[in-house]
This record gives structure tokens, C-alpha cells and sequence, in this order.
């Protein structure tokens, strides 16, 4: 049980972790347009709606690595128990959820972004391999 609550907790943090390098490294390729100011809502709304194609897709390849990576150091810490991916995999797509309700990405990105997460975490339950006793 101390192992499925580490997993829960370390599974998000390393999927964060490679969800924020490789978007980072996509906004350094494609940066934000000049003058927008990063902290107004609604200026990363409409710095969202114009981002260049590949940026839309270093986002989609980011969630999807970032859950992958998540939910599936979550089953190694839960020792190969699905149920720490399966949850971290839950938190990684209310999280996108969430990024998709309060930016303005079209609507490929977001139905890609939703797909990722949930390719990510089939993926990790599929590598997981079989529980321990």
C-alpha cells in the first residue's frame, strides 16, 4: 500500500517533469509571439490560437511522453501494479482536460491531446507486465 501512495505521488511529478522539458524545448523552437505578457490569461488564449503548426504538435508529443513517463514510473514504484498508472493516467487527462478548457488550441490539437493521454496510458498498463503477488 506505501508503494501504490509513493507511486501516486512520484508518477505525476515525473510526468510533469517531461511534459515541461519538452514543451520548453518547443517553445524555444517556436516562441511565443513578442510582447505577450505571460501571466494574463487571456493573452496566452490568444497567443494559443495562432501558434504555428509544430507547436501544436511538440504539445501533443509532450503530453503524450509526460503521461507515458507518468503513469508508467508509477507501475514500477506500485511494483508493476496498474493501478498507480491507472490513476496517474486519471490525473494527466483531468490536468489535459483542464489545459484544454482554458486555452484556445483548435480542435485537432485538443481531440490529439485527449488521444495522447489515452494512448499513454494503455501503453503503460500494456509495459507494465504482469502484477506481483
Amino acid at each position: 500500500m506505501l508503494r501504490l501512495i509513493l507511486a501516486v505521488i512520484l508518477g505525476p511529478l515525473v510526468g510533469l517533469v517531461v511534459l515541461g522539458a519538452i514543451d520548453g524545448a518547443a517553445n524555444m523552437i517556436f516562441p511565443p509571439p513578442v510582447g505577450v505578457d505571460l501571466t494574463d490569461p487571456a493573452a496566452i488564449r490568444a497567443a494559443t490560437a495562432v501558434l504555428p503548426f509544430g507547436a501544436q504538435v511538440g504539445a501533443v508529443l509532450a503530453w503524450l511522453l509526460g503521461a507515458l513517463a507518468g503513469a508508467w514510473s508509477a507501475n514500477l514504484v506500485a511494483g508493476r501494479r496498474a493501478l498507480g498508472g491507472r490513476v496517474v493516467s486519471g490525473l494527466f487527462l483531468a490536468f489535459a482536460a483542464w489545459t484544454m478548457a482554458t486555452t484556445a488550441y483548435p480542435m485537432w490539437t485538443r481531440v490529439g491531446l485527449l488521444i495522447a493521454v489515452l494512448v499513454a496510458a494503455v501503453a503503460a498498463d500494456r509495459a507494465s507486465g504482469r502484477p506481483r503477488a
